[in-house]
């Protein structure tokens, strides 16, 4: 299991691994969550998904996606 700071590097890193045509939108990211929230584990009293939805969409908007 992750912490929490290393499970968000991870989920950018394989995000940003992605095709950019397959990492350009919120619903992508939204799509991408949903598999990366069976594949990284990393302790939260809140919701994971909610977590790594909201790390892919932030770094959308950080390269201008949004």
């Amino acid at each position: 299991m992750l912490s929490k700071p290393e499970a968000e590097r991870e989920c950018i890193r394989r995000w940003r691994e992605l095709p950019r045509d397959r990492r350009s939108t919120p619903e992508q990211a939204a799509d991408f969550a949903v598999t990366l929230m069976d594949e990284v584990t990393f302790a939260t009293s809140g919701d994971r998904l909610h977590f790594i939805r909201g790390w892919l969409q932030r770094d959308l908007q950080l390269r201008g996606k949004l």
